[in-house]
């Protein structure tokens, strides 16, 4: 996808198959590769399927060449879908220190500031992250409301904003906008909607081009009905005025995120802008694989070894990784059962 000589290119989501929202932005100045991870985890009693196992691994590999063609690798936030663990996890995340360290081998970071205006858990997740990374990057840079041009582009970051609603315990998160020659990118993660009013208000601040923004996870019972309402009026307000709107992320972990987006749908159409999700800027069809789980365990039963693995305990899934044997559709790039 170009936005005018700004390139945008989706790289994971839940549209295509893993928790992730990671897209490689590139201008004739700079390539951007933001929240560079991938990760799957347990629903609804349910271990990731094989297909998902598989899915992981192909996009971390995809991951991984993007990486090395950035100049810039940007993280939001501390959570494990947007940034890589610096330990060895084969149950969610197939991570290790070393394959952390080589992602960010003589790269710049923006990174969100592991020291305020974050909740415990990303500050624990941050101080690791800048203990793993620091030897081996070029530049850790605190990004919160900083700017950095290259040549005739603006890189700028939002001061926090919450993840998700305003009392939300999960912390904050810095948006990115991209700027080239009066094209702009705006990259707002797991905003989810937004929720918050004062979000909205800054995403439309910066009159974006196009906005890739990360859904609300309506699927979770925690997430109020005040929040869903919010989300989904925030929402419409960004699909009537931004040209293009990219919603993916938490709201497609949910089976009916097609309904819930109909209002959505039909304020883009109205306002003559277009809303899609990550796969559709693929120009692929979204194969949600998370939100259809127990349908994928019906229809494509795992082999016993890999049940085996299934029910074990937590420490051996965390340390072996599932034997979930040869991809069983055709590697082709299509996401279509």
């Amino acid at each position: 996808m170009r936005i005018g000589e700004i390139d945008v290119v989706p790289i994971a989501s839940e549209s295509l198959g893993v928790r992730s929202l990671c897209t490689m932005v590139s201008t004739p100045d700079v390539k951007l590769l933001l929240d560079p991870s991938a990760a799957l985890a347990m629903r609804g009693g349910l271990e990731p399927h094989p297909r998902e196992y598989h899915r992981l691994m192909k996009t971390l590999e995809q991951i991984h060449e993007e990486a090395r063609q950035a100049d810039v690798l940007s993280v939001s936030h501390y959570h494990y879908d947007h940034v890589r663990p610096g330990f060895t996890n084969f149950r969610y995340n197939q991570s290790s220190r070393d394959e952390l360290q080589r992602m960010f081998q003589d790269k710049i970071v923006f990174a969100k500031d592991n020291r305020e205006n974050v909740n415990p858990s990303q500050r624990r997740r941050g101080f690791f992250f800048e203990k793993d990374v620091s030897g081996v990057a070029e530049e850790i840079r605190w990004a919160d409301g900083q700017s950095y041009t290259f040549g005739e582009t603006t890189v700028s970051h939002s001061h926090p904003l919450p993840h998700g609603p305003i009392d939300t315990d999960l912390g904050y998160i810095i948006a990115t906008t991209i700027e080239h020659a009066e094209s702009r990118v705006l990259f707002a993660p797991d905003v989810q909607g937004p929720v918050v009013s004062d979000t909205l208000s800054f995403i439309l601040s910066n009159n974006p081009n196009a906005a890739i923004i990360g859904g609300p996870p309506v699927y979770l019972k925690r997430f109020e009905d005040s929040h869903r309402d919010a989300a989904l009026t925030s929402l419409m307000e960004l699909a009537s005025r931004i040209p293009l709107l990219i919603v993916d992320h938490h709201l497609m972990r949910s089976k009916d995120w097609r309904d819930w987006l109909e209002p959505v749908t039909n304020a883009a159409s109205k306002a003559e802008n277009r809303l899609v999700t990550v796969a559709e800027t693929a120009g692929l069809e979204p194969h949600c694989m998370e939100s259809i789980r127990e349908d994928l365990y019906s229809m494509y039963p795992p082999s016993p070894g890999f049940m085996d693995w299934v029910n074990a305990t937590e420490k051996y899934k965390v340390r072996h990784l599932p034997p979930i044997g040869p991809p069983d559709i055709p590697d082709d790039g299509a996401l279509n059962m």
